[in-house]
């Protein structure tokens, strides 16, 4: 339920920003697992104090700002990429965490123990359980495997960011070698100048071309995502995003 919920926020959040619908996400379907395991963790720090406004605020602040942060650190340790980046808002720690957005968490746990939450849990508790565990299980089997195509996508993606980056550095290589050549053979620098401009310009072209077509089902995570970034692979991943425009672009056309 709260996974929903979390989704219908964001993507109406995002989509104001983008001034266009943006299906927000890391899985395909309408749920975010952040705000579902956000609204566990607040909801289960908080049992003890549910009637203290004040402590509901601090606890509820605290467990779920480092349940962002561990998620952010583990997502990027695995994938690669940051799918979410505060780096631009102060008070930020590695751009995982935000004390602004530290702040909304701990409002939303306010509003979600002593608001939304005990309306919920009675609407459920009315399911009748043979129907409720049929959802269950339903929701258990469709969700886990979204988790299984959306991870594929996510890993498609490192693989692809990793062979954009190998080629990067391969052309920056040849682009100091071609340097120094200068240093010792100026004239012979200039005539083959044009010929590795070309060759550059030649490999970026098959480049991208391979990249839209062998790994064109990787295009939907950075469209659920496209705040995402990618400290190891920066130019790559704008590369990537560069390719998803360029064909939006020719389809508008």
């Amino acid at each position: 339920m709260y996974c929903f919920l979390g989704w219908i926020w964001e993507c109406c959040y995002v989509s104001v920003r983008k001034h266009k619908w943006v299906n927000r996400g890391f899985l395909h379907g309408p749920f975010l697992p952040i705000y579902g395991s956000g609204a566990i963790v607040i909801l289960i720090s908080t049992i003890a104090v549910k009637d203290i406004v004040p402590l509901v605020f601090l606890l509820g602040m605290v467990s779920s700002t480092i349940l962002e942060f561990c998620t952010g650190c583990c997502m990027e340790k695995l994938f690669g990429v940051r799918y979410w980046d505060y780096s631009n808002l102060p008070l930020n720690f590695k751009g995982h965490i935000c004390f602004f957005i530290s702040l909304a968490w701990g409002a939303f746990s306010i509003l979600l123990v002593c608001v939304i939450h005990k309306p919920i849990e009675a609407a459920v508790l009315m399911i009748p359980r043979t129907i409720a565990d049929i959802i269950a299980v339903v929701l258990a089997i469709y969700m886990a495997a979204d988790f299984a195509v959306s991870i594929n996508e996510a890993m498609d993606l490192k693989a692809t960011l990793e062979k954009f980056t190998k080629e990067n550095e391969q052309l920056q290589m040849y682009a100091r070698r071609m340097e120094i050549t200068a240093t010792f053979a100026e004239e012979e620098f200039n005539k083959k100048k044009e010929q590795f401009m070309a060759a550059v310009a030649e490999e970026r072209r098959q480049l991208s071309e391979r990249a839209d077509r062998r790994y064109s089902h990787i295009t939907s995570i950075i469209k659920r995502n496209p705040n995402a970034v990618s400290r190891v692979h920066k130019e790559s991943i704008n590369e990537i995003k560069e390719i998803i425009a360029n064909r939006r672009a020719k389809k508008d056309n």
